[in-house]
């Protein structure tokens, strides 16, 4: 059965802006305004993104439900050859058919999912770029000159593989630099981009 992967994929993003705020005037000759946003958080918020993925998921479904169909159909077959002899002209027709229709649907099933493959890494790279801009607009306005991919999500220390991936986060601290709610406001309103510097006090910087 062909299923949209429900699990965000893991962004690593680099941008670059210009400009500093006045508030960080003395650090701009020493230093980098850098703030942190959680990709993966601001994908899982993004209602566009998830309505294109609902909009996939739903055409798997009505395929699944004609592969249903194929299965009870092919079933039904297999019980009908049961009722013939073997090697009579009945029932290798009816076995050729059963064949035919199991690789009719073998073959329609990749097709599907190629196609299937191709549309969420559609929606993927269109919903990221258009992610993507509005962070270089906001970093733009608000004086950001690098924005670092970070995973604000809790390390589960019963497991061994998300403690690995946490040790290896490229963010291991950051404080009041976190610019995802704004950046989820500005995908899903189409809102003017917030100052930083008034609304969540200092962006901050990194010599």
């Amino acid at each position: 059965m062909l299923i949209v992967r429900t699990h965000l994929l893991i962004f690593a993003l680099l941008f670059a802006a210009c400009s500093i705020p006045a508030s960080n005037a003395q650090a701009q000759k020493s230093g980098t305004v850098v703030v942190v946003v959680d990709i993966p958080q601001v994908m899982e918020n993004n209602n566009k993104f998830n309505g294109l993925l609902k909009s996939i998921q739903t055409e798997i479904d009505a395929f699944d439900k004609v592969l249903t169909q194929k299965r009870k159909q092919v079933q039904t077959m297999i019980e009908e050859l049961r009722d013939y002899k073997a090697g009579t002209p009945a029932y290798e027709n009816l076995e050729r058919e059963i064949a035919q229709i199991q690789s009719d649907v073998n073959v329609q099933m990749q097709i599907k999912r190629k196609n299937i493959l191709k549309k969420e890494a559609d929606v993927y790279y269109q919903c990221y770029k258009e992610v993507q801009a509005h962070v270089a607009k906001f970093s733009e306005q608000n004086g950001i000159n690098l924005v670092l991919n970070f995973n604000s999500k809790e390390i589960n220390q019963e497991s061994r593989d998300d403690v690995i991936k946490g040790v290896n986060r490229q963010v291991v601290y950051q404080r009041s630099l976190n610019i995802t709610k704004y950046i989820i406001d500005l995908v899903n309103k189409g809102a003017a981009p917030v100052n930083v510097s008034n609304a969540n006090g200092t962006t901050g910087t990194q010599k």
